[in-house]
């Protein structure tokens, strides 16, 4: 029996493509790290597209979702004895 069938995912999927990437914790807040640096950079339009602001906006939002849920998760063996 095949676990994934193809077309379990193809709702989800959108034209453009979708990815999962598997990155460690550390990888996590470095990215949100960037992503925060350029929101505060960010030049704003016409030098940058309007949407990439809001884009932005979701990415960070959902990189904060992985470290709290790395937090609760992991809170205990983040802690230095």
């Amino acid at each position: 029996m095949n676990e994934f069938p193809e077309d379990q995912f193809e709702e989800e999927i959108p034209d453009d493509g979708f990815y999962q990437l598997n990155v460690g914790i550390d990888d996590v807040y470095l990215m949100y790290h960037c992503v925060q640096e350029t929101i505060k950079n960010w030049p704003g339009a016409p030098a940058r597209p309007v949407e990439e602001q809001e884009h932005l906006r979701e990415l960070r939002d959902n990189l904060y979702r992985c470290i709290l849920d790395h937090k609760f998760h992991y809170m205990d063996t983040d802690r230095p004895e």
